[in-house]
């Protein structure tokens, strides 16, 4: 009866901002004021629960309403808001358990502990932060306790503190400040249906993807091929990799394993993807080596506003906001910046298409925002190059001439990539562009086009 009257209270205290936001409420109101909620179980809860059992329940309870409250449909603005929202609510929350902890040490168990300071971790990825060197710290010590020298392997079926650790450490293999908010709670369900299927091993393993030093503050660091001499923890993703497969084989064929059911069909989907991606023997690798630079960086973001920099004629690039953005590395395939907080700059998102320019640089590159991770002191962003000499041609699809985006040389029989305003490409139909000389190339569409989210992208074989 305690637990009925605590889990309706709960629910109804919750349930206020997922029946208003509907209308129009706020979503990340009810995000603040559900964990003040659990919060206040943990002080004044139902007195016929322990704190302990209080604190295990709010706490999946919570997780689970912020799911409910996740916005239907994402933008950068929106997402930024709400992942702040609800990072800091879990940091609090878990800030709440630790505080009732060394009031009472003991009263709260160790697994409740783990697992809220691997969610921590998880909202820290979500929100596009720097990993918490502290938290990591704590939370390696945790498993350092229970796990000595001795212990040559551990799984996620093993006992809390080596399952809730496994499960930080698949949060930050699994690339989730690239996802979309609903695709990343697909991935840590997934995740969590996984963990018997997760394992480290102090011993080299071929295929291993990441290692964990714990007495060097645990946070874990991706190995490169070559890396035997590694001393640590070796995290094992093979067995999972084959469930993944299995579980892919099933929806193929139009089945839902059991115990994924509630999951959205198209998010899990994208999940499965995305984690066989991530996790596979060969996963995504850098193609080209990074060079450190010392310059300055202009960032432009935006379909339009990167089209109307291609139409100025000028040969030197004079970047919008020049030297708001400072180069850290550059390859052929990108290059990596860093910019203060404190600097007020149009901050793209991951996934934004933009232009960017290096200090005394006379091109405009076009590329598209991978990776974003906010520090106490700045913010970073990695931009992978679709084109570093990008040019405007006249295309015509039988209804109307524009121009668009040519990001590769048009050549009679080779290919070219094409970037248009969202739904411009999606006919399947050939269309023409108008090349050097005057001379006019009929382009027949290869593949789909990549949506993005100012822009579709299309590669077209040029007859």
């Amino acid at each position: 009866m305690a637990e009925q009257n605590m889990n309706a209270r709960s629910d109804r205290d919750s349930g206020i901002f997922i029946e208003k936001n509907g209308k129009g409420i706020d979503r990340i109101a009810g995000v603040i004021s559900t964990a003040k909620t659990y919060i206040a179980t943990l002080h004044g809860g139902d007195s016929m629960l322990s704190l302990a059992d209080r604190a295990s329940r709010a706490l999946e309870k919570f997780l689970d309403t912020l799911e409910t409250l996740c916005p239907e449909q994402e933008t950068g603005p929106d997402r930024f808001r709400w992942t702040a929202a609800a990072h800091q609510s879990i940091r609090d929350f878990f800030e709440a358990l630790c505080a009732a902890d060394r009031a009472e040490p003991g009263c709260i168990s160790v697994d409740v502990l783990a697992r809220a300071g691997a969610e921590t971790i998880r909202w820290g990825l979500v929100n596009r932060h720097a990993p918490d060197t502290r938290l990591w710290a704590w939370l390696g010590d945790l498993f350092a306790s229970d796990y000595n020298e001795a212990v040559q392997q551990v799984r996620g079926a093993s006992e809390a503190v080596a399952r809730e650790y496994l499960r930080a450490i698949a949060y930050h293999a699994a690339a989730l400040d690239q996802q979309t908010l609903k695709a990343g709670f697909a991935i840590a369900r997934l995740i969590a249906r996984l963990l018997p299927d997760l394992f480290m091993v102090r011993e080299h393993v071929e295929g291993a993807l990441y290692g964990v030093d714990v007495a060097q503050r645990g946070i874990p660091a991706r190995l490169a091929k070559k890396s035997a001499s590694f001393t640590g923890w070796w995290f094992v993703t093979a067995e999972a990799v084959d469930k993944l497969s299995e579980i892919h084989g099933s929806l193929v064929l139009g089945r839902t394993p059991d115990g994924l059911e509630h999951i959205d069909a198209r998010e899990l989907s994208s999940a499965v993807t995305h984690l066989r991606r991530q996790w596979s023997f060969n996963p995504p690798l850098r193609r080209h080596r990074r060079y450190p630079l010392n310059a300055r960086l202009s960032v432009v973001r935006g379909y339009e506003q990167a089209m109307n920099l291609l139409v100025d004629d000028s040969t030197e690039a004079i970047a919008v906001g020049m030297g708001t953005w400072h180069i850290t590395d550059m390859s052929l395939g990108g290059v990596g910046a860093i910019t203060p907080r404190n600097i007020k700059v149009n901050v793209p998102t991951a996934g934004d298409l933009v232009a960017f320019c290096p200090e005394e640089g006379t091109q405009w590159h076009i590329g598209v925002v991978r990776r974003l991770r906010t520090t106490k002191s700045h913010i970073e962003i990695g931009i992978a190059t679709l084109s570093t000499n990008p040019e405007l041609a006249r295309v015509d699809d039988g209804h109307r001439q524009r121009e668009l985006c040519v990001c590769d040389p048009v050549r009679r029989g080779g290919a070219i990539r094409l970037l248009a305003p969202v739904g411009t490409l999606e006919n399947d139909d050939p269309i023409f562009a108008m090349g050097e000389n005057s001379v006019v190339h009929k382009l027949r569409p290869l593949g789909d086009a990549l949506r993005g989210k100012s822009f579709d992208l299309r590669i077209y074989h040029v007859a």
